[in-house]
């Protein structure tokens, strides 16, 4: 081989080279990475996006107000969680100062009150965004005007005070049996059972057992010890106390 040609060889590998710009871990947005062969004097260019990240929206399982020390919530995403670059962690704040973590935590209130939950979403690079839903706590304290299916018996007033799931209840029946005093309990998700026995000429207990409605307005179930039952009935009162919301702006959930 020649001098000259000896000579050719570093500078063809000197006319090689490679230029990379632009970086994949960069914040959101279009990150380009582009290469340059001078040999050839032509620019390949290549174009990786990475999605702006979104953490979605955010609802209750069940939808709907709760009640105090019962309703025990699942706080789920109704919209996915989206863009940045996956896999994603969340953290939660559900407003009464409790935590929680993972893409479906759970939580019931102790308190009667209106809650924001807060989602926080990150993403591996951790870039974060958040979503948040309202929460409307109530507790069945108050009175329900019970109606009685295919009886007599209507607008008996039921009395209940509610400590955590135990409730107290009178009823100062509209139909001739007196006075009756009782308790029972509420339940997850909207439950609510009384029992109270009526102390007259000749003594019997009622039972009623039953599921509040989403804006825990209305109470309908099974009673039991009236004449002529089992039966259905639905009780109804007028407010759910001082606290008041807009059945509207409710969660949404499963």
């Amino acid at each position: 081989m020649s001098v000259r040609s000896l000579l050719l060889i570093p500078v063809l590998l000197a006319a090689v080279s490679a230029a990379c710009t632009g970086s994949p871990t960069q914040t959101d947005g279009v990150v380009s990475v582009t290469q340059t062969t001078s040999t050839t004097t032509s620019t390949s260019t290549t174009t990786t996006t990475i999605p702006q990240f979104r953490a979605g929206a955010v609802g209750t399982s069940p939808s709907g107000a709760g009640v105090t020390f019962a309703t025990v919530y699942t706080f789920l995403f109704t919209t996915p969680t989206s863009g940045g670059v996956p896999p994603y962690t969340f953290s939660w704040d559900f407003g009464d100062g409790s935590m929680g973590a993972g893409s479906a935590p759970s939580h019931a209130y102790t308190n009667a009150g209106n809650f924001t939950a807060t989602a926080t979403a990150t993403d591996s690079r951790g870039i974060s965004d958040r979503a948040s839903a309202p929460v409307f706590i109530r507790n069945v304290t108050g009175e329900w005007i019970a109606t009685l299916q295919n009886t007599t018996f209507n607008h008996e007033p039921i009395n209940i005070v509610q400590n955590q799931t135990a409730v107290t209840a009178t009823i100062n029946s509209t139909n001739g049996f007196g006075l009756a005093t009782g308790s029972g309990n509420v339940s997850n998700p909207r439950g609510l059972s009384v029992s109270a026995t009526f102390m007259g000429a000749t003594p019997f207990g009622v039972t009623f057992v039953g599921r509040l409605d989403d804006t825990l307005l209305t109470w309908s179930g099974t009673v039991t010890g009236y004449a002529g039952c089992p039966c259905l009935f639905t009780a109804t009162r007028g407010s759910v106390g001082d606290l008041s919301y807009s059945p509207a702006s409710l969660p949404t959930g499963r």
